[in-house]
């Protein structure tokens, strides 16, 4: 039977960086987190089948997901049961905190910086590839900013002092300049704004039409394996996007950001189609304990609240 959605799956399994390594973990971030963060080969397999990946196309992620330390493998029987390991489990749900809140942070001028001596380019790169899941831009070599709104804890702190034992971690430092417009210039430095943006507008033009198709349908219109498909499909563009996002206080992002656009739109999607997806999920996967279990209370936090049936 034909859907309304046929073209967009089409055109969105078909994107050129779409990954299957990718795509896995925002299946488990999205579905499995809340969940026991296990599901049985099979059924992986059979849920990225519906969306046109292949057998081999899940067995080769995963197998390299398992290589790079994102999954252990329980056996039973002949079946293979595959769970996220501690440290990627907590990696995850850090994501999760930056995709799914709608918090706006308040900003009262101060940053944060770390100083951290590099003797090589491709040292500073792979720091500032780390500081950057914290929201740190490279403002210079070997020193990285991020606007202080509270989002830095002591766990975060200890974190970054760990993984750097030789850095220099300042908090809450206030910029003294007569330079205007001084605090934008040093945004400029530090993030690639204008290409966030870029992106934002893309998932924009990308996902209006799906909202514009079910913003007047009664959910139980779509069923519910169309619903799983456009909810995978949203997290993982939305992912790839806001994981890069400092998230910036309002007062240092460009007029036309389109950052707020895009979470809204995201939102209203999700908000639209979450209970079939989670529902056609729990029905068809299988954990090592039988059924994959309803999820955490926690859950039905995302996006602001969401209905629980």
């Amino acid at each position: 039977m034909n859907s309304k959605f046929d073209d967009f799956f089409t055109s969105a399994t078909e994107h050129q960086s779409i990954s299957g390594t990718s795509l896995v973990v925002t299946f488990l971030g999205d579905y499995l987190c809340h969940s026991g963060g296990g599901i049985w080969m099979g059924s992986l397999i059979n849920f990225m089948e519906s969306l046109g990946f292949n057998q081999r196309f899940v067995r080769s992620s995963v197998f390299r997901l398992k290589q790079d330390g994102w999954l252990d493998v329980k056996k039973s029987g002949r079946k293979s049961y595959y769970f996220m390991t501690p440290e990627r489990f907590d990696e995850i749900r850090a994501a999760n905190k930056k995709i799914y809140s709608v918090e706006k942070l308040g900003w009262d001028g101060k940053w944060n910086i770390i100083h951290i001596s590099s003797t090589t380019q491709n040292d500073s790169k792979q720091h500032a590839k780390y500081l950057a899941r914290f929201g740190f831009g490279t403002l210079d070599k070997g020193i990285y900013i991020q606007a202080d709104q509270n989002q830095l804890d002591h766990v975060d702190i200890e974190k970054i002092a760990k993984h750097f034992p030789e850095s220099h971690i300042f908090t809450q430092t206030s910029l003294y300049s007569t330079a205007k417009g001084n605090e934008q210039e040093l945004v400029r430095k530090a993030w690639d704004l204008s290409r966030l943006n870029d992106d934002y507008k893309a998932f924009c033009d990308m996902f209006n039409p799906v909202w514009q198709e079910l913003k007047d349908l009664n959910v139980d219109e779509v069923n519910p394996e169309e619903c799983f498909k456009l909810r995978l499909l949203l997290v993982h563009f939305y992912r790839r996007i806001i994981i890069r996002d400092p998230l910036l206080p309002a007062e240092l992002l460009p007029d036309n950001w389109a950052g707020g656009i895009a979470q809204s739109l995201a939102m209203n999607i999700y908000k639209k189609i979450h209970l079939q997806g989670r529902n056609y999920v729990s029905e068809h996967g299988e954990t090592v304990a039988g059924p994959l279990p309803l999820p955490a209370s926690d859950y039905y936090a995302r996006f602001g609240g969401l209905q629980p049936q």
